[in-house]
C-alpha cells in the first residue's frame, strides 16, 4: 500500500513537472511570436509614415506615442528604436537609450536577437536597408542595418499565475492514481501472492532430487503473460538441475562403490557374495531386479551368473534368461546353445513378484583384455520404464564399471591362481609333475597303500649320455629333446600312471597298484619307445636315445617314500654299471636289502607316550629385515615365537621325526600323538615363559576329530596362555581327504581365536586355494626352494605370486629349514622377513637349555 501511495506521489509529481515544462516552453514561445508581431506592426506602421516623406516633427510624434504607451502599460510589452551610425550621419540623431550588448549583437550581425532572463522575453530585430529605403538612406546601401527595433516582454507574472492554477487542479485530480494504484496493487498482489503460495508450497516438498519432477508452474496462469513466461522458465531451470544436480545419497552410494573397488581376502574368496551384497545396496538408490556377469579367461568356457533381487515367475525368468544368453552369445561370440545361465535365487526383496518380461530391460557392458587374455560382460536387469536421466545413466554406468572391474579382477585371480598352482607343481619344461609334486604324491601313494594294503611301484628313469647331446647340438636342441622324450614316456604308461621331471634328464614315475610283473612290463615298454624315438636335430641329422631304469616295489622294498626311491635310486645305478638302456629290479639276497629295514619297529611305543618316551623339542623363529633395509652382517634377529617338534625313545635312543612319522601314520595313531604332544607342551611351566607365538603341527586324522579343539581350549585355559598365541599348522596337501571337514576344522580353530599356518607350501598343492578359501594367518615355504628361484623362472612366478597375494590378504610368509647362508640370502632377497633353521639356532628341549624369550641378537655367519 505505502507502494501505491508513493508510486501515485511520484506520478502526480511528474505530470506536474512535465505540465509545468510544456506550459513555460508554450509561453516562451507565445511571447516571443507576440514580440515579432509587435516589432512587424510598429515597423510597418513607421514604414507607411515615410513612404509619404514624414517629417522630424512626425519621426518624433511617433517615438512619443511608442514611448507613452509603454509608460502606460508598464507589464505590457515595451518597445525601443535605435538609429545605426549611417541614419545619424544623415538625419541626425533621435532619443534613444544606451545600446546594450545584444543591440550592438543585433547590428554586428544583422539577424535578430532572442534572450530570456528573470522573467523577461528580449526581442531585437535589425531594421535592414532595401532597395526602396536607399531613396531616402541616400549614404547606405541595400543589407545594411539602419537600425534595431527592440521590443521587451516580462512573462513572469503570466508564468507564476498559471503554475498556481495548474497545482490547484492537480490537488484535485491527485486522489485518483492513487485510488487506482491501490486498486491495481490489490489486484496484483493477490494474484501474486497465490502464485507465491504455488511457488514455496512446490519448493518446500524438494527433499530429493527426484522430487524436483513435480515442481511444475506451467500450469499457473497468474494473468501476467510475462510472470507467466517467467515461471516456464523455472519449469526448464528445474528440468535442468534434475539432470545436472546429484542426489546425497547417490553420492553416498558412489563412496560406498568406490570402496567396493578394494579386492579384499573376502571378495576373492567368495564374490558371488559381493555381488549379492552389492545387488542389495544398489537396490537403495535405483530399482534394479537383478545383475548378471559373465567372463571367459584364457581358454576357460564363459560361465554366467545371474542373480535375482525380486522374486521372478518360472516364464519371466527363462525369458530374461535367454535374452542374458543372446547378449552374452553376441559379446564373447560363443554359442548361446552353451550359455546356459546359472540363476541364483532372490532374497526376500519386500517387492512384488516380476510376471511379465516385457516390462524389463537390459543394461550392459563389456571388456576385453589381451593381458591376460580375457573377455566378460557384465549387465543390470532393471525395469523398462526407468527413468534414465543423465544422472541415472551415469550412477548405471558407475555401477556397471565396479562389477565389471571387481569381477573381472576376480576371475582373472582365480585363472591367475589355477596357473600359478599349475605351475608350482609342474616343470615349466615338459609340463610334467616337478619334483616336489612327486614327494608330495609318494607320500600319499604310501599312505594309500598302507591304508588299503596293496603295492605300488616306483621308478627312477635316467636317460643315457644326455650330456652328449646337449654338447654336440646345444641346449635348446636339449630342451626340444627332453619334450619328446616326456612324452614318448607319456604315452608308455599306464592310464593312471605318474610321470615327473626329477631334474635335469632324469625321471621318476609312481604306478599304482602294480606288483613287480606289472611294473617290469610297463618298464619294458618304455625301454623300447625310446629305443624307436629319433629327433631330428636342426642340422638334419637323427638323434636317439636310451634309458636306464630303477624300481622299487612298496612297501615291499622300503615302507616310506624316502626309502623307497633311495632303493629305486640305486637300482637305476646299478643299471647303468651294468651297461645303460635297461631296467634293474632289487635282488632280495643284494646288500640293497638293508634298505628295506624300517627304522622304528616297535608299534607299542605309540600307543600310550610318556614323558620318558616322548620329549618336545623347540626352533626358534626370527623376525629380520630383508636384504633391502639391512646389511648381511648387521642382521639383527628378533624372536616372534617358536615351532613344535618331537622325539621319541625308541631302539635305545632317541628318534627324530622322520625316523618315526611314517610308523604313527602306518598304525593310525596320529591323533592321539597330537594329544600327547600338545598336553606335554601347554603346561604352566611352559606357558609362563613363552611371550611369542607356538606353532605346531597336527595331522589330518586329527582335524576330523570332534572333540580335539574342545580339549586343546581345556588346556591351553588351564596353562594361562592366550588362544592367540597358538598356531595349528597343516600341510596343504591335509585337506586333500575331506574338504567339508577340513572346512570345518578351520572355522572352529578361529572361533577359539587360535591362528593357522599352511606349511610345506613349496609344493604348491593347495596353497592357493587355501587363501581363497580360508583365512589363513601363516604360510611356510621351504628355504632350499628360494635358492633355485634365478634359475627356474616358474618357480620364481609362483614364490613371486604367492607372496604378493600374502601382502594383499595380511598373511605372514615364514622361510623355514635356513640352513646355509646362501638360502638365508636368497629368503632376505625375495622379501620374506620370518625364517627358522638350524643356521639360526638348532631345535633343541627344554632339557638341552632352550631359551623361550631369548633378547635380541646380532646374526653371526
Amino acid at each position: 500500500m505505502v507502494s501505491a501511495l508513493v508510486v501515485s506521489v511520484l506520478v502526480a509529481g511528474a505530470m506536474y513537472w512535465a505540465t509545468v515544462s510544456v506550459f513555460d516552453r508554450s509561453v516562451r514561445q507565445s511571447a516571443v511570436e507576440m514580440s515579432a508581431s509587435l516589432a512587424d506592426g510598429t515597423f510597418n506602421a513607421m514604414y507607411q509614415i515615410m513612404r509619404q516623406g514624414w517629417t522630424r516633427g512626425q519621426l518624433n510624434e511617433f517615438l512619443q506615442s511608442i514611448r507613452s504607451q509603454n509608460q502606460r502599460n508598464a507589464d505590457s510589452a515595451r518597445i525601443e528604436l535605435y538609429r545605426g551610425d549611417e541614419v545619424i550621419a544623415q538625419f541626425g540623431k533621435i532619443e534613444q537609450p544606451e545600446p546594450d550588448t545584444q543591440v550592438a549583437a543585433a547590428f554586428a550581425s544583422g539577424q535578430t536577437q532572442v534572450t530570456m532572463a528573470q522573467g523577461v522575453i528580449r526581442y531585437d530585430r535589425p531594421l535592414i536597408a532595401e532597395a526602396q529605403c536607399v531613396r531616402c538612406h541616400t549614404r547606405a546601401h541595400v543589407g545594411d542595418v539602419l537600425g534595431v527595433m527592440s521590443v521587451t516582454q516580462p512573462v513572469a507574472a503570466l508564468t507564476k499565475r498559471a503554475h498556481q492554477d495548474l497545482f490547484e487542479r492537480l490537488l484535485l485530480i491527485m486522489p485518483l492514481p492513487f485510488l487506482a494504484a491501490f486498486v491495481i496493487a490489490l489486484f496484483l498482489g493477490g494474484r501474486m501472492a497465490r502464485s507465491l503460495r504455488i511457488l514455496k508450497r512446490s519448493i518446500g516438498q524438494v527433499e530429493r532430487v527426484e522430487d524436483l519432477t513435480h515442481v511444475r508452474f506451467s500450469d499457473a496462469h497468474t494473468g501476467f503473460s510475462e510472470l507467466d513466461d517467467v515461471l516456464v522458465e523455472v519449469d526448464h531451470l528445474t528440468d535442468k538441475v534434475r539432470n545436472l544436480a546429484v542426489d546425497r545419497n547417490l553420492l553416498e552410494f558412489e563412496i560406498r562403490l568406490l570402496e567396493r573397488f578394494v579386492i579384499t581376502s573376502d571378495v576373492v574368496r567368495d564374490w558371488r557374495r559381493y555381488v549379492r551384497d552389492l545387488l542389495t545396496e544398489i537396490n537403495t538408490v535405483l530399482p534394479v531386479h537383478g545383475v548378471f556377469t559373465a567372463f571367459t579367461v584364457g581358454d576357460r568356457p564363459p560361465g554366467i551368473e545371474l542373480f535375482w533381487h525380486d522374486a521372478v515367475t518360472e516364464p519371466v525368468a527363462a525369458t530374461v534368461s535367454f535374452r542374458v544368453q543372446t547378449r552374452v552369445g553376441e559379446v564373447l561370440g560363443a554359442t548361446v546353445a552353451n550359455l546356459i545361465p546359472r540363476q541364483h535365487a532372490p532374497e526376500s526383496s519386500g517387492r512384488a513378484p516380476l510376471i511379465n518380461a516385457r516390462l524389463i530391460d537390459l543394461r550392459t557392458k563389456e571388456i576385453a583384455m589381451d593381458t591376460p587374455v580375457m573377455q566378460g560382460v557384465v549387465g543390470l536387469i532393471i525395469p523398462s520404464d526407468q527413468d534414465l536421466s543423465p544422472v541415472t545413466r551415469l550412477l548405471i554406468e558407475s555401477i556397471l564399471s565396479t562389477m565389471l572391474n571387481v569381477v573381472g579382477s576376480v576371475r582373472a585371480i582365480e585363472k591367475h591362481t589355477e596357473d600359478l598352482e599349475f605351475y608350482a607343481t609342474r616343470d615349466p619344461l615338459t609340463q610334467l609333475y616337478n619334483q616336489r609334486m612327486f614327494w608330495s604324491l609318494l607320500e600319499y601313494e604310501v599312505g594309500r597303500a598302507r591304508r588299503h594294503d596293496y603295492q605300488f611301484a616306483v621308478l627312477v628313469i635316467d636317460m643315457d649320455n644326455f650330456k652328449n647331446i646337449n654338447d654336440s647340438y646345444g641346449h635348446s636342441f636339449g630342451d626340444v629333446f627332453l619334450t619328446q622324450v616326456a612324452s614318448a614316456l607319456q604315452d608308455g604308461l599306464r592310464a593312471g600312471d605318474i610321470l615327473a621331471r626329477y631334474g635335469g634328464d632324469e625321471f621318476v614315475a609312481i604306478l599304482p597298484e602294480a606288483g613287480i610283473a606289472a611294473a617290469e612290463m610297463v618298464a619294458t615298454r618304455l625301454l623300447e619307445r625310446l629305443r624307436d624315438l629319433q629327433v631330428r636335430t636342426p642340422n638334419g641329422e637323427s638323434v636317439g636315445a636310451s634309458l636306464s631304469i630303477g624300481m622299487a616295489i612298496g612297501l615291499t622294498h622300503a615302507d616310506t617314500a624316502r626309502g623307497l626311491f633311495a632303493v629305486a635310486d640305486s637300482q637305476m645305478y646299478r643299471a647303468k654299471l651294468g651297461g645303460k638302456n635297461q631296467l634293474a629290479v632289487p635282488d632280495p639276497m643284494s646288500p640293497d636289502r638293508d634298505l628295506i629295514a624300517p627304522i622304528v619297529d616297535d608299534d607299542a611305543l605309540f600307543q600310550s607316550p610318556t614323558d620318558q618316551t616322548l620329549q618336545p623339542i623347540f626352533q626358534p623363529i626370527f623376525s629380520v629385515q630383508d636384504a633391502l633395509v639391512e646389511r648381511a652382517d648387521e642382521l639383527l634377529l628378533q624372536q616372534v615365537g617358536m615351532e613344535v617338534f618331537a622325539r621319541i625313545y625308541a631302539g635305545k635312543r632317541w628318534r627324530e621325526a622322520q625316523d618315526f612319522i611314517g610308523v604313527i601314520e602306518h598304525n593310525g595313531k596320529n591323533e592321539a600323538f597330537d594329544r600327547a604332544l600338545l598336553a606335554r607342551v601347554l603346561r604352566p611351566e611352559i606357558a609362563e615363559q613363552c611371550e611369542g607365538l607356538i606353532f605346531v603341527n597336527i595331522s589330518a586324522r586329527t582335524v576330523r576329530s570332534n572333540t580335539f579343539l574342545n580339549d586343546v581350549v581345556a588346556w591351553v585355559d588351564a596353562c594361562g596362555l592366550a588362544p592367540e598365541q597358538l598356531v595349528f599348522e597343516l600341510n596343504e596337501r591335509e585337506s586333500l581327504a575331506d574338504i567339508a571337514v577340513f572346512d570345518r576344522f578351520v572355522e572352529a580353530l578361529h572361533g577359539h581365536g587360535f591362528k593357522f599356518a599352511i606349511g610345506n607350501a613349496s609344493s604348491g598343492h593347495w596353497v592357493f586355494q587355501h587363501l581363497r578359501r580360508y583365512e589363513v594367518d601363516y604360510v611356510k615355504v621351504s628355504a632350499d626352494w628360494l635358492v633355485t628361484l634365478e634359475r627356474v623362472s616358474r618357480d620364481r612366478a609362483f614364490i613371486d605370486g604367492l607372496l604378493g597375494l600374502a601382502r594383499a590378504l595380511s598373511v605372514t610368509v615364514i622361510a623355514q629349514r635356513v640352513e646355509t647362508a646362501e638360502q638365508l640370502a636368497s629368503v632376505r632377497a625375495a622379501g620374506i622377513t620370518w625364517v627358522q633353521g638350524r643356521l639360526l639356532a638348532p631345535e633343541a628341549s627344554l632339557a638341552e637349555g632352550f631359551v623361550f624369550n631369548r633378547p635380541d641378537q646380532r646374526f653371526t655367519p
